[in-house]
C-alpha cells in the first residue's frame, strides 16, 4: 500500500479499516519497537508493548480526534503512556542484561571505561531540565528527525534547534572535567 494521506488515515482509523491499521502497523513497527526497547531495555517486553499499543489504537480509533497533528505523534504519545504505565507497575526497576557484564574474553579495562562513561552520561542527563532531556532523548535515543522532535515538543523548528543546542552545551559542560 502506498503512503495514505492524513485524511485517509483519519477516516480509516474511524472505520477501523484493516488496510490503514496494517499500514500503520508495518510502517511504524521498527521505530516503535526501538522506542520501547531503549526505554525498557527488554526486547521481548518491547514487542509486547508494540502489540499492546495497537490494541489501544484499535480501541480508541473510532473516537480519534483529528487535531491536524500527524498520526505518528499520536502513536508515540500512546507509546510514551505505555512506557510510563510499565515503569509504574514495575516499581521503576530496570532488568539487567548480559550486556551489562563483560564477557570473559573482553578487555576488562575498556569495558569498565565504557561503563563509567555511560554512568557519567546517565548521571549528567538526570540533572538536566526536563525539556533538555526530552529533546536529547527524542533526537539521539529515539532517532527522531528535527521536524518530528519539534512536533512532539510542540515547538517550531528553530526553537527546537535552539533547545537542542542549549541542551548539548549544558550536557558538555556537565561532562567536561573541571579546570585545575
Amino acid at each position: 500500500m502506498h503512503s495514505p494521506t492524513h485524511s485517509t488515515i483519519v477516516t480509516g482509523l474511524h472505520r477501523r479499516d484493516p488496510q490503514i491499521i496494517g499500514w500503520l502497523y508495518t510502517t511504524y513497527a521498527p521505530r516503535l519497537i526501538g522506542y520501547f526497547s531503549r526505554r525498557l531495555r527488554d526486547p521481548d517486553l518491547a514487542r509486547d508493548l508494540h502489540h499492546e499499543l495497537f490494541l489501544r489504537l484499535l480501541e480508541r480509533a473510532p473516537t480519534f480526534a483529528d487535531r491536524g497533528v500527524p498520526i505518528e505523534a499520536w502513536l508515540f504519545r500512546l507509546a510514551h503512556d505505555l512506557v510510563v504505565d510499565t515503569h509504574r507497575r514495575a516499581g521503576r526497576t530496570v532488568p539487567l542484561t548480559e550486556a551489562a557484564y563483560p564477557a570473559a574474553d573482553d578487555d576488562v579495562t575498556i569495558t569498565c571505561l565504557h561503563a563509567a562513561d555511560q554512568a557519567a552520561l546517565h548521571q549528567a542527563l538526570t540533572t538536566l531540565p526536563l525539556t533538555y532531556r526530552r529533546v536529547l532523548t527524542l533526537r539521539f535515543c529515539d532517532n527522531c528527525s528535527l521536524a518530528d522532535t519539534a512536533l512532539q515538543l510542540g515547538l517550531s523548528l528553530s526553537a527546537t534547534k535552539a533547545l537542542q543546542r542549549r541542551a548539548i552545551a549544558r550536557l558538555r559542560a556537565l561532562l567536561s572535567p573541571p579546570m585545575a
